[in-house]
């Protein structure tokens, strides 16, 4: 079998601890990092680790099911128990409510399944409810987002801007942010949109930090964007809330990488970013950017 990552499987075989059975693990072909040392661990590592936090933001690459199955699966754990979820997936003021039916129960509150692709999300919000966690919103409405994008961030409410105003982001970490909207555009986003996107992004990690902290201790579930400890989500915490403690951790896609080297380098692009990194393998999807530059 091919496996990701040939080095770091031999040392999570090799200090592998006992653990609940329906803990979740890395499969033959995935690797979980922390990132403070480079470290391949196994979960125990990480849920005794989101155990200490405040909040724990877990990441994802929106459209690989793999991920949500494995976030469901942390859900479950006692580490998280008793904690509040917050998710990029309903607008801030939103809660899901009571009801029988799972998606209704979604619709109610705001959710759009088309756009997130339902059922890709079912295992998160199913696993978030059936421990009886409170489910909220994060997100910045539709509406605000707009005004936020035409005005470039002067339309944002007071209070998400006076968490910005205490976390701002240096020249390096501004340039990051752009090339970072700029790649996920492929490259096809006009000069022009810049600002406004610069801003819409800030203006969403915003309201996350502020519903996060509304709701401690708290999950938050976003996608891998927000959960980022140099742009995102994390840094406004430590900037609002110098005290308290956020984990971070980044569900992401890579090919196998056989030689230590080239691993150890991989690992090093991501310091600073998380404090975790899960990498499973790469889901088959069309190319995004072919349908953006054709227009």
């Amino acid at each position: 079998m091919t496996r990701l990552f040939a080095f770091a499987f031999t040392v999570l075989l090799n200090t592998y601890l006992p653990m609940a059975a329906a803990a979740p693990q890395a499969a033959a072909d995935e690797a979980l990092f922390r990132l403070s040392d480079s470290a391949a661990v196994n979960t125990q590592t990480l849920l005794s680790d989101m155990q200490s936090a405040d909040a724990v933001l877990l990441g994802e690459i929106h459209d690989n099911p793999r991920h949500h199955a494995l976030r469901a699966q942390l859900l479950r754990e006692p580490a998280l128990k008793q904690r509040n979820v917050v998710v990029e997936y309903l607008d801030a003021g939103q809660v899901v409510g009571a009801g029988d039916k799972l998606l209704p129960r979604l619709e109610q509150a705001g959710f759009d399944a088309t756009g997130w692709q339902w059922p890709l999300h079912q295992p998160l919000f199913a696993a978030a409810l059936d421990q009886g966690m409170a489910v909220y919103g994060g997100n910045l409405p539709r509406d605000q987002t707009r005004a936020v994008f035409k005005s470039r961030g002067n339309n944002l409410g007071a209070a998400l801007q006076a968490l910005l105003l205490h976390a701002p982001l240096s020249d390096d970490s501004l340039a990051a942010l752009r090339r970072e909207i700029d790649e996920g555009h492929c490259g096809a986003l006009p000069a022009m949109m810049f600002e406004g996107m610069m801003a819409v992004q800030r203006a969403r990690d915003a309201s996350m930090a502020d519903e996060v902290m509304q709701h401690l201790p708290a999950v938050l579930l976003s996608g891998n964007g927000h959960a980022w400890k140099h742009l995102g989500v994390p840094h406004i915490l430590a900037a609002n809330r110098p005290g308290m403690r956020s984990l971070s951790v980044l569900f992401l896609e890579h090919g196998p990488i056989a030689d230590a080297t080239a691993q150890a380098e991989w690992l090093q692009n991501w310091q600073g970013k998380a404090d975790y990194v899960w990498v499973t393998p790469p889901v088959s999807r069309p190319d995004p950017c072919l349908s953006l530059q054709k227009k």
